[in-house]
């Protein structure tokens, strides 16, 4: 088993991260493999280099990844395991801890984000995915994968998501009644990354920001390993060039990354994914401290 997140020689930047894996895929709704994501991930760091020739700037000179654990999954409910995950959380300080939780199905999202938004009222919550995630209640639970961000809408925040493709029509009401605090980007109309990245940070205001990112908010050809995948999703370079126009920004305070189902002919979706999380650290992270001075 993969331990640790990257192979790095030391600690690396002044930026302490906490990856935190979850294996859980208690709800999952059509194929499973959820649970084996967290260490596909960790796995797929170790062959993804830490330099992005892009940015020109390398995550080992900014961040110091701290591999948590891994959260024993309880199977017996979400809403048990999220208890689990809620009393874990109690050990860390949501004003300077930045956890990054690797699932895992979406539903393990939120005690994280319950987490951070008990400190920061006016957090905002940017959501990459395919489906909108507001069902009041899916399959007996409101804790499923389906209710995620309609337990993040209990909690009074703003979201942003980008992606989304597929919903009832009761969550396309809840969409456009909400115009004041949910904002959609769908991809069949999305601006250029650089303009859809001022739409949020107009949005969203000066607060500080939480990224919970599904797989398949991405296009079915850039990650096919996930267990819901819609076609016609985000692409690779439209992503990664939004993040790197949204900041400077909003601070980032922690982030999830969820429903990758890694497929056992292909290690494509894996190596992707850790591309994706490095890419949304560099963008962040480099903006708000130098790097790490070089050894002499």
């Amino acid at each position: 088993m993969y331990l640790d997140f990257l192979d790095l020689d030391d600690c690396g930047g002044p930026n302490p991260v906490h990856v935190w894996p979850v294996p859980y895929q208690g709800t999952v709704s059509f194929d499973t493999g959820t649970r084996n994501g967290p260490e596909a991930l960790l796995k797929a760091s170790y062959q993804i280099e830490t330099y992005d020739a892009e940015l020109d700037a390398d995550i080992s000179d900014y961040c110091c990844f701290k591999t948590l654990p891994f959260q024993r999954p309880n199977v017996s409910s979400p809403e048990n395991l999220q208890k689990e995950m809620h009393a874990f959380l109690e050990g860390y300080d949501p004003s300077k801890d930045f956890i990054l939780t690797l699932g895992g199905e979406h539903s393990i999202a939120f005690p994280p984000i319950s987490f951070y938004a008990g400190y920061y009222p006016d957090l905002t919550v940017i959501q990459v995915d395919a489906h909108a995630d507001l069902r009041n209640s899916f399959q007996g639970s409101s804790y499923s994968h389906a209710c995620v961000m309609s337990r993040v809408k209990d909690l009074g925040l703003r979201t942003v998501s980008l992606g989304i493709r597929s919903m009832d029509r009761e969550q396309a009401q809840i969409i456009k009644d909400g115009h004041d605090h949910i904002m959609v980007m769908h991809p069949w109309n999305l601006p250029s990354p650089a303009r859809a990245a001022e739409m949020v940070k107009d949005f969203s205001g000066p607060g500080p920001v939480y990224i919970t990112f599904d797989v398949d908010g991405m296009d079915p050809c850039v990650i096919p390993g996930t267990g819901t995948p819609e076609p016609g999703g985000l692409q690779y370079h439209w992503i990664n060039d939004f993040w790197r126009h949204f900041w400077p920004g909003p601070r980032l305070v922690g982030m999830d990354f969820c429903e990758l189902a890694p497929r056992p002919d292909s290690v494509l979706s894996e190596s992707t994914g850790v591309k994706c999380i490095l890419k949304i650290l560099l963008s962040y992270f480099r903006t708000i401290q130098p790097p790490k001075p070089a050894e002499t």
